[in-house]
């Protein structure tokens, strides 16, 4: 005890730390029976310590001098638990993330969790602990519910979004509802923050600020053209003119006849089936980007590497050119920027392949 209050930031570092590393080797898939267990336990506990603190602050609850001696220990059990949510949500959301208003979002989602490490702002109790429980409560239900149903759209985001308001609807009422006189706790402590949180990812799915877990493309490219053998897609490029196939700009020199390739693989959990879109803009030196082409691509989870697909455009001209991959629900999951240049050359092209 006396250790702790002496050393409480490098207990709660270490706490911290083995938290994060533990989830890193044991978060294994999205879907995952398992991980959406354990998350659910981890969230029950933390709602029971919030209904514990919220009752103990109205003065409704007094702890008795063994339950006090535990209870002083519970800020350390419940920094782990938020600390371990934030960090797998945050991973979550990262694989997840696309375009650059998801970064934001899972930015503010990273200093949330370093913020839990400061002591100053656990030190200022309970509506830090409802913005934590709510922001962790609304993060599990945005990827349970498309697990659950086999699709993402606004369907599984609104009953996520129902499901956490009525969990926090219970703690309302077993709170506060025959205890007059507590207004000023309620309203400050507990009603605004929890409006304020469910507000916010109201706002940030509308505006696709949101990533759409538990979608994730894995592996991304352009190719000349593709084969399939063996049960692999096979893509064909060139290798002088190529680098990594993750992100950035493409070059691809066209002859005649050639078809530009877009080859993906991309992850969603099983028994899922859904649709993505593959977008084509062109630069225009006048109108800037402008869509030329919409590709619908049917995807079916299950498989650990992604389900592969591919998008194929025949007609195009020279120019910077960039493909958005789009859920149905018209948010970004990834994209590849390429440049088409007009080749004339007759030599002959020695193709590398690049499995999927």
């Amino acid at each position: 005890m006396e250790f702790y209050q002496h050393n409480e930031v490098l207990v709660t570092m270490i706490v911290f730390a083995f938290g994060f590393v533990l989830d890193l080797y044991t978060i294994g898939r999205i879907d995952s029976l398992f991980n959406l267990i354990q998350q659910a336990v981890y969230l029950i506990l933390l709602g029971t310590f919030l209904l514990v603190e919220i009752k103990i602050t109205i003065g409704t609850m007094t702890l008795s001098g063994r339950a006090k001696k535990f209870w002083d220990y519970h800020n350390l059990v419940v920094h782990f638990l938020f600390g371990s949510l934030l960090s797998i949500y945050t991973i979550f959301y990262y694989t997840s993330a696309s375009a650059f208003t998801s970064f934001v979002f899972i930015l503010l989602l990273a200093i949330l969790m370093l913020a839990n490490e400061i002591p100053k702002i656990r030190k200022l109790g309970l509506p830090v602990r409802v913005i934590l429980f709510c922001i962790c409560v609304l993060s599990y239900f945005s990827f349970f519910y498309p697990i659950l149903m086999g699709h993402i759209g606004q369907l599984p985001f609104w009953m996520g979004l129902l499901s956490s308001a009525l969990i926090m609807a219970l703690l309302w009422k077993l709170n506060f509802k025959n205890h007059e006189g507590k207004g000023l706790i309620a309203r400050n402590h507990v009603l605004r923050p929890t409006i304020a949180v469910h507000l916010f990812f109201l706002i940030a799915y509308y505006t696709s600020l949101i990533p759409p877990v538990p979608v994730a493309v894995k592996k991304i490219g352009v190719y000349y053209g593709i084969e399939k053998k063996d049960g692999d897609y096979i893509g064909k490029y060139i290798k002088s003119n190529w680098g990594l196939f993750s992100k950035g700009s493409q070059e691809f020199h066209a002859r005649p006849g050639d078809k530009v390739t877009i080859i993906l693989s991309i992850f969603s959990p099983a028994r899922f089936k859904d649709q993505v879109f593959l977008k084509w803009y062109r630069d225009d030196e006048k109108k800037g980007w402008k869509l030329e082409d919409t590709i619908p691509l049917n995807i079916f989870g299950g498989r650990d590497q992604g389900f592969r697909g591919f998008g194929t455009k025949e007609f195009y001209i020279a120019g910077k050119w960039r493909v958005l991959v789009e859920t149905s629900d018209g948010r970004e999951v990834g994209r590849i920027h390429l440049e088409i240049f007009n080749d004339d050359s007759i030599t002959q092209r020695e193709f590398t392949n690049d499995y999927f």
